[in-house]
């Protein structure tokens, strides 16, 4: 657990500033009974969700966060791949050997929430492409994703990636990802917690020899450090920018205060 000194805007209701980081009414309740949170006691009592400060404050927000996979099945599709062809395209398609991974979180939706995934890519088979990128990030933000403002990114993410058949041994695209649920507060970017897991596409047009999923894990350290190093560098697999110098921070200590 770590904790964030969110600003809470006059008139609006301390507990639309908790919802942004996916606190439901009970944790928000609980939130607000926080010793962090004394300065907004009325007399002894716990300030309420509902409660609209005359002017701006702060509110002090719990982020304890849990991560858990919930689908991690490797997927071949010989008739239709795993990607659309373009128009006209009679040959086999080249994207049939992949992972569906699906990964959810303890918190609920919040517009202060969002998924950042970074991948190391070896035997890539597009020469063009990098090894190392974020993905999806695009737009100079190296979110998987960015819906409009004021709404939340989905609560759970979701990914199918894939790659062609290896045509010989040890020449199929060994892919690790990083998974990261990041905490956004002002202009800062808190990876907080993430897990790691890949694959390996085998020469097989069949499963499970195909493809050799990696037991999935909780991110260390070492394995955070390595993801703001790609962080940094700022490149989707495109190419495009996903901000490179935004201020990203690795994990806080255990029941520090980020400001």
């Amino acid at each position: 657990m770590f904790f964030l000194r969110a600003q809470a805007p006059a008139q609006q209701p301390f507990g639309a500033t908790l919802a942004q980081y996916g606190l439901d009414q009970a944790a928000q309740t609980a939130a607000l009974g926080h010793p962090h949170n004394a300065h907004l006691r009325n007399g002894n009592q716990p300030a309420a969700p509902n409660h609209r400060p005359m002017r701006a404050t702060h509110v002090v927000v719990p982020i304890a966060l849990q991560l858990n996979v919930t689908r991690f099945q490797p997927v071949i599709d010989l008739q239709d791949g795993l990607r659309p062809r373009r128009v006209g395209d009679n040959r086999p398609p080249t994207c049939t050997h992949g992972i569906h991974v699906s990964v959810a979180r303890n918190l609920g939706a919040g517009t202060r929430l969002n998924w950042i995934q970074t991948v190391q890519k070896l035997n890539n088979p597009d020469p063009n492409a990098p090894k190392v990128f974020v993905d999806v990030g695009h737009n100079g933000k190296p979110f998987m994703h960015q819906p409009p403002s004021g709404m939340a990114p989905p609560v759970q993410m979701d990914d199918t990636p894939c790659g062609p058949v290896a045509p010989g041994p040890n020449q199929g695209v060994d892919f690790t990802a990083t998974t990261t649920l990041a905490v956004l507060l002002d202009d800062k970017i808190i990876l907080a917690a993430a897990k790691v897991w890949g694959y390996t596409i085998g020469t097989s047009l069949t499963l499970p020899q195909g493809v050799t999923p990696r037991r999935h894990r909780d991110a260390s350290t070492a394995d955070f450090r390595e993801q703001l190093r790609i962080l940094r560098l700022g490149r989707n697999q495109l190419g495009h920018n996903t901000g490179p110098n935004l201020n990203y921070l690795l994990p806080p200590t255990n029941n520090s205060i980020v400001s």
